[in-house]
């Protein structure tokens, strides 16, 4: 006889069914715990999760292969394929078997949906949980959410007309708001996983900022933005290790920052897009001199490459597998 944790995770197992699952485990009476499969996986956020229609994603997009056999490989010279340099919600649905509408491969049916929009905030986020399409929000779907960089771009770009503290305090407020809406979207049926905004003050972006605006604390504030956003949000979550799986992405980003060698980095620093084809429209075709997909930490100014959106997809599927949703 099995159970499926996940089943429970809402509150309905009653005492006198967690005591005869305890019993049963004593007693060698053959009870166990099903792993989490779901059967659907809906992606929430901004450009960090997003698939556009024709499959370009905000990172390097690789071109498909058109013959395998020659090295290295054939590869088309207009033909992006969607599959190749994956973004961090296609690593977690790879991991249950589950493919996206937007990005199905060689799949012939598709249980994923990409709801994630370009410039979308921590307030958009009810409307891309609305837009879902098919069956209502159950515990048969594995919910991603990341969500919050445009929020401090937002909040940023009133400095210094507004105070740092201030902003501070605005940021706080969002990654509470966030906070929120998860919690009830976990409520509302779906295991949940969701990352932390990367530290937006490591982007080329902010060193760029460093510079022009000749205030060297431009970066720092950046930073400080983004902590005081995932602490307020990570402290609002519910916190009982079975609705929510929390990834601290903010946090991985500056380890690959700071060992740049232990992830297979040669550059943590700058963009590997060029100027002129930035995200969605950067290709392997489009880098830099020097440049190459898997080295560079960082696509353009604001987005990640392929490598570091690889382990942001590693945590959070390793998180959605071990989570006792």
């Amino acid at each position: 006889m099995s159970f499926r944790l996940f089943s429970m995770r809402k509150g309905l197992a009653t005492v006198a069914g967690l005591l005869a699952l305890a019993s049963l485990a004593s007693c060698g009476g053959g009870g166990q715990v099903d792993p989490f499969e779901p059967t659907r996986i809906l992606a929430f956020g901004d450009e960090l999760s997003v698939i556009q229609a024709d499959g370009r994603k905000y990172t390097v997009n690789a071109f498909r292969i058109t013959d395998s056999t020659t090295t290295p490989p054939t590869e088309s010279t207009t033909e992006v394929d969607c599959a190749r340099n994956p973004i961090w919600i296609q690593s977690v649905a790879a991991a249950f078997g589950l493919v996206f509408d937007r990005c199905p491969g060689t799949a012939t049916t598709t249980s994923g949906q990409v709801m994630a929009q370009p410039a979308h905030k921590v307030a958009d986020i009810a409307s891309q949980i609305a837009a879902v399409q098919g069956a209502a929000l159950n515990e048969n779907d594995l919910a991603l959410v990341m969500v919050g960089m445009n929020d401090i771009l937002e909040l940023y770009g009133d400095y210094p007309t507004t105070s740092r503290d201030s902003l501070l305090a605005l940021a706080r407020d969002r990654g509470e708001a966030l906070g929120e809406r998860v919690n009830s979207l976990a409520r509302s049926g779906p295991a949940v996983v969701v990352l932390t905004v990367p530290d937006l003050g490591l982007t080329p972006f902010a060193r760029a900022q460093n510079t022009s605006t000749g205030d060297a604390t431009r970066s720092r504030l950046l930073s400080d933005l983004t902590a005081a956003f995932n602490n307020r949000m990570s402290v609002t979550l519910i916190n009982d290790g079975r609705l929510i799986g929390l990834v601290y992405a903010d946090v991985e980003l500056q380890t690959m920052a700071s060992l740049p060698g232990f992830y297979n980095l040669t550059n943590v620093v700058d963009a590997a897009c060029l100027a002129t084809a930035a995200t969605p429209n950067c290709t392997t075709a489009t880098l830099v001199s020097g440049a190459t997909a898997a080295g560079y930490m960082w696509a353009d100014a604001l987005f990640p490459g392929p490598t570091t959106q690889a382990r942001f997809g590693t945590l959070a599927a390793s998180r959605a597998r071990n989570n006792p949703f």
